[in-house]
Protein backbone atom coordinates (compact mmCIF):
# COMPACT_ATOMS: atom_id res chain seq x y z
CA UNK A 1 0.00 0.00 0.00
CA UNK A 2 1.08 3.57 -0.63
CA UNK A 3 2.73 4.75 2.64
CA UNK A 4 0.78 8.01 2.59
CA UNK A 5 -2.54 6.20 2.22
CA UNK A 6 -1.57 3.71 4.93
CA UNK A 7 -0.66 6.48 7.38
CA UNK A 8 -3.69 8.72 6.87
CA UNK A 9 -6.13 5.80 6.84
CA UNK A 10 -4.63 4.58 10.13
CA UNK A 11 -4.90 7.88 11.99
CA UNK A 12 -8.18 9.14 10.51
CA UNK A 13 -10.38 8.13 13.44
CA UNK A 14 -8.08 9.50 16.15
CA UNK A 15 -7.43 12.67 14.15
CA UNK A 16 -11.14 13.36 13.85
CA UNK A 17 -11.63 12.71 17.56
CA UNK A 18 -8.94 15.13 18.79
CA UNK A 19 -8.90 17.85 16.12
CA UNK A 20 -11.42 20.65 15.84
CA UNK A 21 -11.72 22.21 12.37
CA UNK A 22 -14.33 24.91 11.87
CA UNK A 23 -17.27 24.14 9.63
CA UNK A 24 -18.25 27.80 9.31
CA UNK A 25 -14.93 29.16 8.06
CA UNK A 26 -12.15 28.29 5.59
CA UNK A 27 -9.01 27.11 7.38
CA UNK A 28 -5.33 27.52 6.48
CA UNK A 29 -3.58 25.48 9.15
CA UNK A 30 -3.28 24.65 12.84
CA UNK A 31 -3.65 27.57 15.29
CA UNK A 32 -4.38 30.06 12.50
CA UNK A 33 -7.35 32.33 12.05
CA UNK A 34 -9.62 31.39 9.18
CA UNK A 35 -10.70 33.21 6.05
CA UNK A 36 -13.11 35.39 8.02
CA UNK A 37 -10.07 37.20 9.44
CA UNK A 38 -7.26 36.55 6.93
CA UNK A 39 -9.26 37.42 3.77
CA UNK A 40 -6.98 35.61 1.30
CA UNK A 41 -9.51 34.03 -1.07
CA UNK A 42 -10.62 35.87 -4.22
CA UNK A 43 -14.20 37.12 -4.44
CA UNK A 44 -16.42 34.04 -4.57
CA UNK A 45 -19.51 33.72 -6.72
CA UNK A 46 -22.08 30.92 -6.98
CA UNK A 47 -21.31 28.71 -9.96
CA UNK A 48 -17.54 29.05 -9.75
CA UNK A 49 -15.55 25.80 -10.00
CA UNK A 50 -13.13 24.86 -7.21
CA UNK A 51 -10.65 22.03 -6.75
CA UNK A 52 -9.14 21.06 -3.38
CA UNK A 53 -5.96 18.98 -3.37
CA UNK A 54 -5.43 16.84 -0.27
CA UNK A 55 -8.82 17.66 1.24
CA UNK A 56 -8.72 15.36 4.30
CA UNK A 57 -12.20 15.42 5.79
CA UNK A 58 -13.21 18.06 3.28
CA UNK A 59 -14.08 20.96 5.59
CA UNK A 60 -12.78 23.60 3.19
CA UNK A 61 -14.63 22.18 0.18
CA UNK A 62 -17.80 21.93 2.24
CA UNK A 63 -17.40 25.59 3.21
CA UNK A 64 -16.88 26.56 -0.43
CA UNK A 65 -19.94 24.52 -1.44
CA UNK A 66 -21.96 26.52 1.10
CA UNK A 67 -20.93 29.64 -0.82
CA UNK A 68 -22.42 28.14 -3.98
CA UNK A 69 -19.25 26.86 -5.64
CA UNK A 70 -19.09 23.58 -7.59
CA UNK A 71 -16.39 21.63 -5.74
CA UNK A 72 -14.15 18.73 -6.60
CA UNK A 73 -12.00 17.46 -3.74
CA UNK A 74 -9.37 14.74 -3.78
CA UNK A 75 -7.51 12.91 -1.06
CA UNK A 76 -5.39 9.77 -0.85
CA UNK A 77 -7.21 8.41 2.22
CA UNK A 78 -10.42 6.39 1.93
CA UNK A 79 -10.98 6.78 5.67
CA UNK A 80 -10.73 10.57 5.57
CA UNK A 81 -13.03 10.73 2.55
CA UNK A 82 -15.60 8.56 4.32
CA UNK A 83 -15.89 11.26 6.99
CA UNK A 84 -16.04 13.96 4.29
CA UNK A 85 -18.91 12.26 2.47
CA UNK A 86 -20.71 11.67 5.77
CA UNK A 87 -20.46 15.37 6.67
CA UNK A 88 -21.55 16.45 3.19
CA UNK A 89 -24.64 14.24 3.33
CA UNK A 90 -25.51 15.51 6.81
CA UNK A 91 -25.22 19.12 5.60
CA UNK A 92 -27.08 18.52 2.35
CA UNK A 93 -24.10 19.65 0.27
CA UNK A 94 -22.79 18.27 -3.01
CA UNK A 95 -19.02 17.85 -3.40
CA UNK A 96 -17.34 15.52 -5.89
CA UNK A 97 -15.02 13.66 -3.51
CA UNK A 98 -12.47 11.40 -5.20
CA UNK A 99 -9.85 9.08 -3.74
CA UNK A 100 -6.68 9.96 -5.60
CA UNK A 101 -3.09 10.98 -4.93
CA UNK A 102 -2.35 14.55 -5.94
CA UNK A 103 0.36 13.32 -8.32
CA UNK A 104 -2.13 11.00 -10.06
CA UNK A 105 -5.02 13.42 -10.45
CA UNK A 106 -5.93 14.25 -14.02
CA UNK A 107 -8.43 16.83 -15.20
CA UNK A 108 -8.71 16.40 -18.98
CA UNK A 109 -10.82 19.20 -20.36
CA UNK A 110 -11.58 20.59 -16.90
CA UNK A 111 -10.59 23.97 -15.58
CA UNK A 112 -11.13 25.74 -12.30
CA UNK A 113 -11.56 29.25 -10.97
CA UNK A 114 -9.95 28.27 -7.68
CA UNK A 115 -7.50 25.55 -6.66
CA UNK A 116 -6.76 25.22 -2.95
CA UNK A 117 -4.60 23.04 -0.74
CA UNK A 118 -4.05 23.25 3.01
CA UNK A 119 -1.01 21.44 4.43
CA UNK A 120 -0.83 18.66 1.85
CA UNK A 121 2.02 19.70 -0.47
CA UNK A 122 4.69 19.23 2.22
CA UNK A 123 4.04 15.48 1.97
CA UNK A 124 4.74 15.35 -1.78
CA UNK A 125 8.04 14.11 -3.21
CA UNK A 126 8.14 16.98 -5.74
CA UNK A 127 5.68 19.67 -4.64
CA UNK A 128 6.90 22.21 -7.19
CA UNK A 129 6.02 19.89 -10.09
CA UNK A 130 2.49 19.73 -8.65
CA UNK A 131 2.36 23.54 -8.43
CA UNK A 132 3.03 23.61 -12.18
CA UNK A 133 0.27 21.07 -12.81
CA UNK A 134 -2.21 22.94 -10.59
CA UNK A 135 -1.45 26.19 -12.42
CA UNK A 136 -2.38 24.56 -15.73
CA UNK A 137 -5.81 23.65 -14.38
CA UNK A 138 -6.64 27.28 -13.63
CA UNK A 139 -8.73 29.44 -15.91
CA UNK A 140 -7.27 32.82 -16.82
CA UNK A 141 -7.61 34.96 -13.70
CA UNK A 142 -8.03 31.88 -11.50
CA UNK A 143 -6.18 31.53 -8.19
CA UNK A 144 -4.06 28.88 -6.55
CA UNK A 145 -4.26 29.29 -2.75
CA UNK A 146 -1.77 27.03 -1.01
CA UNK A 147 -0.73 26.75 2.62
CA UNK A 148 2.20 24.60 3.72
CA UNK A 149 4.55 24.11 6.65
CA UNK A 150 6.88 27.05 7.20
CA UNK A 151 10.59 26.16 7.04
CA UNK A 152 11.23 27.76 10.43
CA UNK A 153 8.74 25.39 12.03
CA UNK A 154 10.53 22.22 10.92
CA UNK A 155 13.24 22.55 13.53
CA UNK A 156 13.68 21.55 17.15
CA UNK A 157 12.57 23.35 20.29
CA UNK A 158 15.57 23.97 22.56
CA UNK A 159 15.79 25.33 26.08
CA UNK A 160 17.78 28.54 26.49
CA UNK A 161 19.07 29.65 29.89
CA UNK A 162 18.99 33.42 30.29
CA UNK A 163 21.55 35.46 32.27
CA UNK A 164 19.12 35.76 35.18
CA UNK A 165 18.80 31.99 35.37
CA UNK A 166 15.34 31.85 33.81
CA UNK A 167 14.53 29.46 31.00
CA UNK A 168 13.01 30.28 27.64
CA UNK A 169 12.34 28.25 24.55
CA UNK A 170 13.82 28.84 21.12
CA UNK A 171 13.71 27.15 17.75
CA UNK A 172 16.88 25.67 16.27
CA UNK A 173 17.46 24.83 12.60
CA UNK A 174 20.79 23.29 11.57
CA UNK A 175 20.23 24.94 8.16
CA UNK A 176 17.43 27.21 6.98
CA UNK A 177 18.09 26.04 3.42
CA UNK A 178 17.72 22.36 4.34
CA UNK A 179 15.03 22.26 7.05
CA UNK A 180 14.75 19.05 9.03
CA UNK A 181 12.11 16.61 7.78
CA UNK A 182 9.23 15.81 10.13
CA UNK A 183 9.36 12.02 9.81
CA UNK A 184 6.30 10.09 10.98
CA UNK A 185 6.30 6.35 11.58
CA UNK A 186 3.33 4.21 10.61
CA UNK A 187 1.03 3.74 13.64
CA UNK A 188 1.14 -0.02 13.12
CA UNK A 189 4.94 -0.04 13.20
CA UNK A 190 4.95 -1.72 9.81
CA UNK A 191 5.57 -0.05 6.47
CA UNK A 192 7.61 2.90 5.30
CA UNK A 193 7.37 6.16 7.28
CA UNK A 194 6.16 9.38 5.71
CA UNK A 195 7.73 12.81 5.95
CA UNK A 196 6.56 16.41 6.01
CA UNK A 197 9.21 18.43 4.18
CA UNK A 198 9.61 22.19 4.38
CA UNK A 199 11.24 24.40 1.77
CA UNK A 200 12.61 27.96 1.96
CA UNK A 201 10.09 30.72 1.32
CA UNK A 202 11.99 31.81 -1.79
CA UNK A 203 11.68 28.30 -3.25
CA UNK A 204 7.90 28.45 -3.03
CA UNK A 205 7.77 31.98 -4.44
CA UNK A 206 9.99 30.98 -7.36
CA UNK A 207 7.93 27.82 -7.97
CA UNK A 208 4.76 29.90 -8.32
CA UNK A 209 6.52 32.30 -10.70
CA UNK A 210 7.97 29.45 -12.75
CA UNK A 211 4.45 28.01 -13.08
CA UNK A 212 3.32 31.28 -14.69
CA UNK A 213 1.50 32.58 -11.63
CA UNK A 214 1.59 36.14 -10.36
CA UNK A 215 2.04 35.99 -6.59
CA UNK A 216 -0.65 38.25 -5.16
CA UNK A 217 -0.16 37.41 -1.48
CA UNK A 218 2.58 35.77 0.57
CA UNK A 219 1.64 35.48 4.23
CA UNK A 220 3.15 34.09 7.44
CA UNK A 221 0.21 34.58 9.81
CA UNK A 222 0.73 34.47 13.57
CA UNK A 223 -1.02 32.03 15.84
CA UNK A 224 -4.55 33.05 16.75
CA UNK A 225 -6.38 32.75 20.06
CA UNK A 226 -9.50 31.95 18.01
CA UNK A 227 -8.15 29.45 15.47
CA UNK A 228 -10.24 27.79 12.81
CA UNK A 229 -8.18 24.61 13.26
CA UNK A 230 -6.96 23.38 16.65
CA UNK A 231 -6.56 20.52 19.10
CA UNK A 232 -5.69 20.39 22.78
CA UNK A 233 -2.08 19.54 21.88
CA UNK A 234 -1.81 22.49 19.49
CA UNK A 235 -3.32 24.86 22.05
CA UNK A 236 -0.87 23.62 24.68
CA UNK A 237 1.95 24.68 22.33
CA UNK A 238 0.41 28.09 21.62
CA UNK A 239 3.13 30.23 23.26
CA UNK A 240 5.89 28.46 21.37
CA UNK A 241 4.02 28.59 18.06
CA UNK A 242 3.16 32.27 18.57
CA UNK A 243 6.88 33.09 18.51
CA UNK A 244 7.46 31.87 14.93
CA UNK A 245 5.46 31.37 11.74
CA UNK A 246 4.23 27.78 11.50
CA UNK A 247 2.49 28.10 8.13
CA UNK A 248 3.34 29.77 4.82
CA UNK A 249 0.46 30.82 2.56
CA UNK A 250 0.75 31.83 -1.08
CA UNK A 251 -1.92 33.12 -3.43
CA UNK A 252 -1.06 32.99 -7.12
CA UNK A 253 -3.13 34.27 -10.04
CA UNK A 254 -2.94 32.86 -13.53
Amino acid sequence: MNPQRQYWDAIAGDYRAITRIAADDFHYGPLLAGERELRLLPPLRPGMDALELGCGEGQNSLWLARQGLRCTAIDISDAQLAYARQDAARAGLEVDFRRCAIEDFEAPGASFDLVTSSHAFEFLADPFAQVRRAARWLRPGGRLVLSTVHPVYNGEWVSVEEEDGSETWGRFLPSYFRPVDDVRAQPSGEGAPIASRAWPVSAWFNAFRAAGLAVERLEEPPASRAPAYASDDWLAAFDECAAIPTTLILVGRR
